[in-house]
C-alpha cells in the first residue's frame, strides 16, 4: 500500500511539473513580444561614399572597374543608385571603353547599368581604329556583354566624322555600331596623300 501510495505522489508530481512548465512556457511566448518579420521598402539600408568597386573575370584579372561619388542601395529590389559614376571596362582581347555620367543605377547585379545627365562614352583607340566617341542624355550598359545602347539622341564621333541619331547601339565585342534615325552626318575626309613627282 505504501509503494502504491508513493508511486501515486510521484506521478502526480511529475505531472504538475510539467503542467507548469507548459503553462509557463505558454505565458513567456505570450509576455514576450516577437518582432514581426522585416518588411522589404524602398528606403535606403546603406550607402558609401568615394568608393571604388573592382570586378574580375574568371581568370582573377580585373575587367570592369566602377568609382563614384556616393552609392545607395535599396534592399526591396538590390538595387543601387550611384552619383557622378565612372565605369572602365578592360580586357585583353577587346578595346578600353570609359563611361561617366551625373548620375546611375545599377541592378542585376550590376549587369545592368542605367546612365543619365550628361553620358560619355568612349571607346580608346585600338587594332588601328580611331578613338569613338559617344555623347548621350541616357545610357544603358551592359558591362558582361560590352554593350552599350540608348533610345535618346546621341552624338557620335568616331575619328574625324560625326554622327547625329536618335537611338544607338555599339557592342564592343563585334565593333558594331548601329543607328536607328540618322539626324545629320558630317564625314571630313582624311588628308589625301600629296601627288608624287615625276
Amino acid at each position: 500500500m505504501r509503494d502504491r501510495l508513493a508511486s501515486a505522489v510521484s506521478i502526480i508530481l511529475l505531472v504538475s511539473l510539467v503542467a507548469g512548465t507548459w503553462w509557463a512556457a505558454d505565458y513567456a511566448q505570450r509576455a514576450v513580444t516577437t518582432d514581426p518579420p522585416r518588411r522589404l521598402t524602398h528606403e535606403i539600408d546603406s550607402y558609401v561614399e568615394d568608393f571604388v568597386m573592382v570586378r574580375s573575370d574568371p581568370e582573377g584579372l580585373p575587367s570592369t572597374r566602377m568609382e563614384g561619388k556616393r552609392l545607395v542601395h535599396y534592399p526591396d529590389d538590390d538595387s543601387s543608385e550611384v552619383t557622378q559614376l565612372r565605369a572602365v571596362n578592360q580586357r585583353a582581347d577587346r578595346p578600353t571603353t570609359v563611361v561617366s555620367s551625373n548620375f546611375a543605377r545599377m541592378d542585376e547585379d550590376g549587369a545592368r547599368i542605367d546612365m543619365r545627365g550628361n553620358v560619355d562614352f568612349q571607346r580608346m583607340a585600338a587594332q588601328g581604329r580611331d578613338a569613338l566617341t559617344i555623347r548621350s542624355e541616357q545610357m544603358t550598359l551592359r558591362p558582361d556583354e560590352d554593350l552599350a545602347f540608348t533610345d535618346q539622341p546621341a552624338t557620335i564621333l568616331n575619328g574625324r566624322s560625326r554622327i547625329q541619331g536618335r537611338g544607338m547601339r555599339y557592342n564592343n565585342v563585334t565593333r558594331e555600331l548601329s543607328i536607328a534615325q540618322r539626324t545629320q552626318v558630317e564625314i571630313t575626309p582624311g588628308k589625301s596623300p600629296a601627288p608624287r613627282q615625276p
